[in-house]
């Protein structure tokens, strides 16, 4: 497991204070998108949108097959069979996120390659003026 280890000195005198944090699994794989910078961050956005936006109709559908009708948001108990789909959607989504991310970090060579580097300006040569 690693640690995280930073070091400040105490404002009331000499004394070194060590404050050490540790980061989950979930945590490290977010640092590791950071750090691959802005494709990372693209390619980690990409595919948050992609799951969402592919899992919501899919739940949506999968309450209109289980209970063989759309969900009446007046009707108490379908809201109730609602919230217990969605609390089961949640749980879900959130054992996914290390997929997800991973899913990122294999893209994001691929993102960089075709979208960054094909949006990032060049920036004009520094010429030396000495004469």
């Amino acid at each position: 497991m690693a640690v995280l280890e930073a070091s400040t000195k105490s404002t009331d005198g000499d004394d070194e204070c060590d404050v050490s944090e540790e980061l989950n699994d979930t945590q490290k794989l977010m640092k590791k998108v950071k750090d691959a910078g802005l494709a990372g961050i693209i390619s980690y956005a990409l595919w948050e949108f992609g799951f969402w936006a592919l899992s919501v109709p899919v739940c949506v559908f999968g309450y209109r097959e289980l209970t063989g009708h759309w969900p009446d948001f007046q009707n108490k108990e379908d809201l109730s069979k609602l919230g217990a789909e969605a609390f089961a959607f949640v749980n879900f989504a959130r054992f996914a996120v290390p997929l997800r991310i991973g899913l990122a970090l294999g893209t994001t060579p691929w993102i960089q390659k075709n979208v960054v580097d094909n949006f990032k300006k060049d920036e004009p040569p520094v010429c030396d003026t000495d004469e």
